[in-house]
């Protein structure tokens, strides 16, 4: 072997065992870097003593960040963040705050972009390990894994609220938001009983896309009805996709004749429609023909709007269990936006407005 390939040989080694010695350096235990914290994917990472610039990529990521002080130094956004959107509620709550500091925008798909935004952290969505390794070896500083896709019946969305507080240097704020949210659910789950000879139905949902006929669009394991203790006329998990919506068919929501629905803000106008296109087959469900049908706060824009889902826990426990509740409505969505954002001057009016479907109601205001 001539000195040449030698020497390319020994250069690719070294390139290889550096990119190795980087990733273990930022997921290693005894990092003398700082502490080491595992993340929402079981990954231990390595995380500076002292975090002063985060970057938060793909969905939900700056959403959780934003629940806590550590949004103050978020010096750099996702190209993929909307301000536009007023259906991600993160954005829209944080939108003036968030443009006010000007951040610029970086491509995570560019390795390059985020290096040059020297940032001390980056907090990621990526469910894959690795590419989540990936991610931090490119990157050349700590990534961080959040998990998008758990709900409130998950012990994975208050663990990883606990692992980001301990990250931030934050855990009483931390615990403040589980407390509130476990208090809130108990608020309802622990003071209602079943409701016998009432089924409810989900429909127009988002999730990665709309689907063909959103009025078919729906979720079996839908927390608004569970906390509610109101029996979902959906499977739970019929597709495959965990807990996420999916597509029903007519047949099965005819058959199973719920006699309440509840239509996500994102698909509202289309579902409205659709319902009035055919109300000679549709008046088989008992909801349409009683006109019990509601609206609700757009749940799925770019992963799960969490502050939404917890109001919409509230909205349809006031129907289902209407008059047995000590509080409005309206006073309940305003706590839930305060625990999430202390001190917001946006109110359940301001986000509703906002958002697609215009907040909770009927979704047809006067008999038709």
């Amino acid at each position: 072997m001539n000195n040449n390939k030698m020497v390319a040989i020994a250069a690719v080694v070294i390139v290889v065992l550096a990119g190795i010695g980087i990733a273990y350096m930022l997921t290693d235990n005894d990092s003398s870097d700082g502490d080491t914290i595992t993340d929402a994917r079981g990954r231990k990472v390595a995380v500076p003593d002292e975090i002063n610039s985060i970057l938060a990529i793909k969905s939900c990521s700056l959403q959780l960040v934003s629940f806590f002080d550590a949004i103050d130094k978020v010096t750099c956004l996702d190209i993929n963040e909307s301000f536009t959107d007023r259906n991600r509620t993160h954005t829209y709550i944080m939108g003036d705050f968030l443009k006010g500091k000007n951040l610029p925008r970086v491509d995570p798909n560019d390795a390059e972009q985020v290096i040059a935004k020297d940032v001390d952290i980056v907090i990621s969505s990526t469910v894959d390990i690795s590419k989540l390794n990936e991610e931090q070896t490119k990157y050349g500083v700590p990534v961080f894994a959040i998990n998008a896709d758990v709900e409130f019946d998950s012990p994975i969305m208050y663990d990883q609220l606990r692992l980001l507080g301990k990250l931030f240097g934050e855990e009483e704020r931390a615990q403040e938001i589980i407390d509130g949210i476990k208090s809130m659910i108990s608020d309802i789950y622990d003071n209602v009983d079943p409701v016998g000879g009432v089924k409810g139905y989900a429909c127009g949902m988002n999730f990665f896309g709309m689907g063909s006929v959103q009025f078919l669009r729906t979720s079996g394991d839908y927390l608004p009805f569970k906390y509610s203790k109101l029996e979902n006329v959906s499977a739970s998990n019929p597709a495959g996709v965990g807990g996420q919506p999916y597509d029903t068919s007519l047949e099965t929501v005819i058959k199973n004749n719920p006699q309440l629905i509840f239509v996500d803000g994102m698909g509202s106008e289309n579902v409205k429609k659709y319902i009035e296109d055919n109300k000679g087959t549709l008046q088989m469900i008992d909801a349409v023909t009683n006109k019990a049908i509601y609206k609700i706060m757009v749940y799925k824009n770019w992963g799960t709007n969490w502050v939404n889902q917890l109001i919409n826990v509230y909205y349809v426990a006031s129907i289902v269990h209407v008059g047995e509740f000590d509080w409005t409505f309206g006073d309940k969505a305003n706590e839930i936006i305060q625990l999430f954002y202390p001190g917001t001057a946006v109110t359940y009016s301001d986000l509703a407005n906002a958002q697609t479907g215009g907040g909770c109601g009927l979704v047809f205001e006067a008999p038709r």
